[in-house]
C-alpha cells in the first residue's frame, strides 16, 4: 500500500517508487502488520471530546520527543472546480498568523522550543505535524490548536502567499520528472479528482479569494472531520486534558465528501512528454483496488517480488543486464481505487527495449508460478519493514492517523496480516492475469526526441503479444554510552548499545571522497561506492543481493566530499552475517568490468539529469566558482569525461590505496553487546594490515577580494536560481558552533531570510542558507529560486541581511530561538540508530574530540551574541563574495496523446 502526498518538505521514499514519489508527492509509507519478532510500542488510547474531535495517543516512554499530528479529512479531491489548489494554499495560510500570533510567530514558537513544524496536503487529507522535545509538549499543543482554530486569513498575506505558491508551481514546471508523473495521474484518472495536480494551476490559485478560504475552513475544518494523534513520552490523560481545554471550537455542519467513481478502463491510454532531459523514462500503469480491497496484500507482494531488494526480478533481469538503468514497481492503493505502476529509466536509444523488458517480466508472472522462496522472501521484507518504520515517533503517528481518518479502524493491520500470510503462488498468478491486461494499460514516455517512443500501434501490438486479455468482470532522554577501542592493526571501533528495538546500524569507512580526487579522476569515489556490493572475492552480486534480501537488510557504499565506505542496517539477530558481508564489500570488492560499464552509463545519465535540478545545478556552479584549486570544486558525480575514461585498474588502485586498517573507523549502534561486537570485528577485520593512506599535501584555498560571478543561461527554465556565498569553516573550527547559530537565525521558517524574502517580499517559494564545513575549509551559501526579473532584488536581499547581522548584535530572543531550534533538531535527528551511530562515526573519522562532539547541547547553549556577530564578520562580507546565477527565462510544454 503506497500513500502519496504533497508537502512543503520533500521526504525520501522507498526505492520502488522513486520516480513518482520524488516528483509529485512528498510522503511515502507502507502500512504493514507486525511480525512475531516485533515488540509493540503500546496500545492506542482513544477519546472523543464533547465537540467530536477524536484524540488518539500512544504512550512511548522510551522516547525523548513527542509527535503531534492533526489529520483533516480534506484534500485536493474535495476542491470545487475552478479552485484547484485551495487545500494546499489553505495549508500554507494556516501558518500565516492568528489573533494571538503574528506572521512567522507560529513556526518561531515551535523552533524556539527546539521543535519542527510542517504540513502537507495530499489527495485525501491534509496533515499538520510537530516534532518536539517532550518537555515542550504543552507548547506544541497550544500552538497547533491556535493555528487550527484561529487563523486570521489576512487578505494581504493571502495575496503574498499566492505568489509564493505560484513560484512553487513554476518550480514544478521546471522539473521534467514531476511533469511526467503528473501526466501519468492525469491520464490514468480521467474522471476521479486523483488526476488533478494537488498544488493547482497558476490560474486557479490566482483566482482564490479570502471569502473562498473562509468558506473552505467552515466546510472542512471542524472537530468531527479531524483526528489528533500524539505519540511519544506523554501520558494519555495529560493529552486528553490539554486537548479538552485547548480545542474548544464547536462541531458544525459542513460539506460532505463527494464520492466519485472512475469509469472502468476498456482501452489503451498513452501519453508522451518531450523535454531536453536524460535519462529517458517509461511508465506503465493498471487500475487496481483501494486500501480496503481484499486483494491489496496480493498487489503488495507482486510489487515486492518485482522490485523490493537487489535480488528482486526487475533489478536482476533488466537493470543488471543493461536493458534499463533502473526499474521499479509499486501498488498505489489509497482511499479510493488506485493504480499499479511500473517504471524505468533508460538510455534515449533503449526506450522500446525497456518497455519490452517490463512486459516480459509481467508475462512471467502471468504464466509461471512464483517460487515459495521468492514469496517468503518478499513477505518477510514487507512484514519486517514495520520494525524499521516504528523506530521514529513520526512513523508511528502517520500509521495511526491514516488508518483512523480513512478507515476509522486502527486495527486494520490485523486483517492485512492474516491475508498476506495466506497468499500463495496461485493467488499471485490469478491477480497478475486479472489486472495486467492490454485493455487496462496506461503507457507513458519521457524522452528528449519526439520520435524516441514507439507509436500507439506498436505499443498495442507489444501489449497484446505479451499479456493476457482482460479477464475481469464488470526513554529515553539518556544518551547511550559510547565504547571506543582500537584494534591492534589500527582500526577504531565505536559501539553504542540501544536495546529498544531488535535493530543494528553499522557504518565503516575511511577518509576519501572528492577531497582525494583530481581533474582526471573526479567522480571515482562515487563510482567505487556504487560498485562495492556488485561482487567480491567470495560472493557474486546476485549472491550478495539474495543474502541481504533474505535478512530484510540493506547494505551499500557511500561517498561524499570527505569520506568513503559502506553503511548497512540489519536485524540484530543477523549481526554475525552482517559484519561478514561488510568486510567483503569494504576490503574485497572486485569491481567487475561488466558492472563498471553499467554503472558508468548510469552515472553519466545522472550527470546529464542533474542540470534539471536547478538548485543542485546552481550549487555546482557556485562551488566551481568559489574553489579555484581545491578538489571541493568538483561534483561528487564527476564529469562525463572523467567517468567515461576511468578503468577498472584506476579504481582498484584508489580502492587498495585508501582502504587501510589504520584509517578505518567502524561504528555499530543498536541491540548488541559490546563484547560480542569487539569479538566479531576482531574475527572479520583483525587480519588486515597497512598504515594510514597519505594523499600528500592538498591545495590551500585562500579568500579573494571583490565579487566573483559565474552566470549560466538556461532559457528552458522558468525560474532563475541564485547562490551567494563564501569560504567556510572546517569541521574542527573553534567558531563552527557560532556559525551554526548564526545560520539558524537566518534560516528556517522562523528565520530572517524566510520572514523577509519569502513572507514579506514573496520573492520565492523557498529560500535557504547553510554551512558546509569540510576537513579543509568548506563554504557558507545562501540560495533562492525566483522569477528572472527579480534576480537583482534577491541578491540585494541577501546582502541586506548579511550587513544587518554583521552590524547589529542579534536580540536575546533570536539567539535563544536559534539555539533551542538547533538543540531540538539535533535531538529529533537522533531518533534512529543510523543517526546515533553517525553522531560518533564522523567526528572520530575527522579527528574531532569525541567527548566534545557528544556535548552538542552544551556547546550550542554557550554561544553568545558577540560570538555570533564575530562569526558573521569573519565569514560574511557584503563587499567580497562569490555569486552563481543560473538564469531562467522560458517554459517547457507537455504533449499528451
Amino acid at each position: 500500500m503506497k500513500l502519496l502526498s504533497q508537502g512543503k518538505a520533500l521526504q525520501i521514499p522507498t526505492v520502488t517508487a522513486v520516480l513518482l514519489m520524488l516528483t509529485i508527492m512528498a510522503l511515502s509509507l507502507v502500512i504493514v502488520p507486525g511480525v512475531s519478532a516485533f515488540v509493540d510500542r503500546g496500545e492506542i488510547i482513544t477519546r472523543i471530546l464533547p465537540n467530536g474531535l477524536e484524540v488518539l495517543v500512544r504512550e512511548d516512554p522510551a522516547q525523548s520527543v513527542v509527535e503531534l499530528q492533526i489529520w483533516v479529512g480534506v484534500g485536493s479531491r474535495d476542491e470545487p472546480v475552478g479552485q484547484e489548489g485551495i487545500a494546499h494554499l489553505f495549508e500554507h495560510m494556516l501558518f500565516k498568523g492568528t489573533d494571538k500570533r503574528g506572521v512567522g510567530e507560529i513556526a518561531a514558537a515551535i523552533e524556539s522550543a527546539g521543535g519542527d513544524i510542517n504540513a502537507y496536503t495530499s489527495m485525501d487529507q491534509t496533515v499538520y505535524h510537530i516534532t518536539i522535545a517532550a518537555d515542550y509538549f504543552l507548547t506544541a499543543m497550544d500552538v497547533i490548536s491556535d493555528a487550527i482554530q484561529n487563523s486570521s486569513f489576512d487578505k494581504d498575506e493571502l495575496e503574498r502567499e499566492k505568489l509564493v505558491v505560484i513560484e512553487e508551481i513554476h518550480r514544478g514546471q521546471d522539473n521534467p520528472v514531476r511533469a511526467f508523473s503528473e501526466e501519468l495521474f492525469r491520464t490514468a484518472f480521467t474522471v476521479h479528482p486523483y488526476g488533478r495536480q494537488i498544488i493547482g494551476t497558476e490560474e486557479s490559485v490566482a483566482g482564490i479569494s479570502r471569502r473562498d478560504m473562509v468558506k473552505f475552513f467552515k466546510n472542512w475544518y471542524r472537530p468531527g472531520n479531524m483526528k489528533l494523534v500524539v505519540v511519544g513520552r506523554v501520558r494519555a490523560e495529560e493529552v486528553s486534558e490539554a486537548a479538552n481545554s485547548l480545542f474548544t471550537f464547536p462541531d458544525a455542519q459542513g460539506a460532505d465528501r463527494q464520492e466519485v467513481v472512475e469509469p472502468a478502463q476498456t482501452s489503451l491510454r498513452t501519453f508522451r512528454v518531450q523535454r531536453d532531459t536524460d535519462p529517458a523514462r517509461i511508465t506503465l500503469a493498471f487500475p487496481v483496488g483501494s486500501l480496503t480491497d481484499p486483494e491489496t496484500p496480493v498487489y503488495d507482494l507482486l510489487a515486492a517480488i518485482l522490485s523490493q531488494g537487489n535480488s528482486s526480478r526487475l533489478p536482476i533481469s533488466l537493470r543488471d543486464k543493461g536493458i534499463v538503468l533502473s526499474a521499479w514497481a509499486y501498488a498505489y492503493t489509497p482511499r479510493d481505487p488506485g493504480i499499479f505502476v511500473f517504471g524505468a529509466t533508460v538510455g534515449q536509444d533503449k526506450v522500446k527495449g525497456g518497455l519490452e523488458g517490463i512486459l516480459e517480466q509481467i508475462a512471467l508472472l502471468q504464466n509461471e508460478p512464483v517460487s515459495r522462496e521468492e514469496i517468503d522472501r518478499a513477505r518477510n521484507q514487507i512484514l519486517n519493514e514495520r520494525i524499521f518504520d516504528r523506530e521514529r515517533v513520526e512513523g508511528q503517528a502517520r500509521e495511526i492517523g491514516y488508518l483512523a481518518l480513512n478507515l476509522g479502524d486502527t486495527t486494520f493491520s490485523d486483517v492485512y496480516l492474516s491475508r498476506i500470510q495466506a497468499v500463495d503462488a496461485t493467488d499471485l498468478m490469478a491477480a497478475a492475469r486479472r489486472i495486467f491486461s492490454p485493455e487496462r494499460a496506461t503507457v507513458g514516455f519521457l524522452t528528449r526526441e519526439e520520435d524516441a517512443p514507439p507509436s500507439d500501434e506498436m505499443i498495442e501490438e507489444l501489449l497484446i503479444g505479451s499479456l493476457y486479455p482482460d479477464m475481469s468482470e464488470a526513554d529515553s532522554a539518556q544518551r547511550p554510552l559510547v565504547f571506543r577501542s582500537r584494534l591492534p592493526n589500527g582500526i577504531t571501533l565505536l559501539v553504542r548499545e540501544d536495546h529498544r528495538l531488535p535493530l543494528v546500524a553499522i557504518r565503516m569507512g575511511v577518509l576519501g571522497g572528492v577531497r582525494f580526487e583530481n581533474v582526471d579522476n573526479q567522480g571515482a569515489f562515487n563510482l567505487l561506492a556504487h560498485l562495492l556490493t556488485r561482487g567480491t572475492r567470495k560472493m557474486s552480486a546476485a549472491e550478495m543481493a539474495l543474502a541481504l534480501d533474505g535478512m530484510s537488510a540493506s547494505l551499500g557504499g557511500f561517498s561524499g566530499r570527505n569520506s568513503f565506505g559502506a553503511v548497512g542496517r540489519f536485524l540484530s539477530r543477523d549481526i554475525d552475517e552482517a559484519l561478514y558481508l561488510m568486510r567483503q564489500v569494504l576490503t574485497d570488492a572486485v569491481l567487475p568490468e561488466d558492472e563498471l560499464e553499467l554503472y558508468k552509463e548510469r552515472i553519466i545519465n545522472a550527470i546529464r539529469a542533474r542540470k534539471d535540478d536547478m538548485t543542485m545545478f546552481a550549487l555546482d556552479t557556485f562551488r566551481a566558482a568559489l574553489f579555484q584549486d581545491h578538489p571541493y570544486r568538483f561534483s561528487t558525480l564527476g564529469t562525463e569525461e572523467s567517468v567515461r575514461s576511468m578503468t577498472r585498474d584506476d579504481l582498484l588502485e584508489i580502492y587498495r590505496n585508501v582502504v587501510r586498517p589504520e584509517g578505518i573507523v567502524i561504528s555499530v549502534a543498536g541491540d548488541v553487546q559490546v563484547a560480542d561486537i569487539y569479538r566479531l570485528v576482531e574475527k572479520y577485520f583483525g587480519d588486515l594490515n597497512g598504515a594510514r593512506y597519505d594523499p600528500g599535501p592538498l591545495p590551500i584555498e585562500m579568500s579573494r577580494s571583490g565579487i566573483h560571478s559565474q552566470r549560466v543561461e538556461r532559457d528552458d527554465k522558468a525560474q532563475t536560481h541564485v547562490v551567494l556565498g563564501y569560504l567556510g569553516p572546517t569541521v574542527n573550527s573553534p567558531d563552527r558552533d557560532s556559525l551554526d547559530v548564526l545560520n539558524a537565525i537566518l534560516a528556517g521558517q522562523g528565520g530572517r531570510l524566510f520572514a523577509e524574502l519569502r513572507d514579506r517580499r514573496s520573492l520565492a517559494y523557498s529560500v535557504f542558507s547553510f554551512v558546509a564545513p569540510g576537513v579543509d575549509p568548506g563554504y557558507v551559501a545562501f540560495g533562492i529560486g525566483v522569477s528572472p526579473e527579480r534576480e537583482k532584488e534577491a541578491v540585494e536581499g541577501f546582502l541586506e541581511q548579511i550587513r544587518l547581522i554583521r552590524d547589529e548584535p542579534v536580540s536575546v530572543e533570536e539567539l535563544e530561538r536559534a539555539k533551542k531550534y538547533l538543540i531540538g533538531s539535533h535531538m529529533i535527528g537522533l531518533q534512529d540508530l543510523r543517526s546515533r551511530g553517525d553522531e560518533v562515526f564522523f567526528p572520530e573519522l575527522y579527528g574531532r574530540d569525541l567527548e566534545s562532539a557528544l556535548q552538542f547541547a552544551q556547546r550550542i547553549g554557550s554561544v553568545t551574541a558577540d560570538q555570533v556577530q564575530g562569526a558573521a564578520r569573519k565569514y560574511l562580507d557584503p563587499e567580497n563574495y562569490t555569486l552563481a546565477v543560473v538564469a531562467g527565462g522560458g517554459r517547457a510544454d507537455t504533449e499528451t496523446r
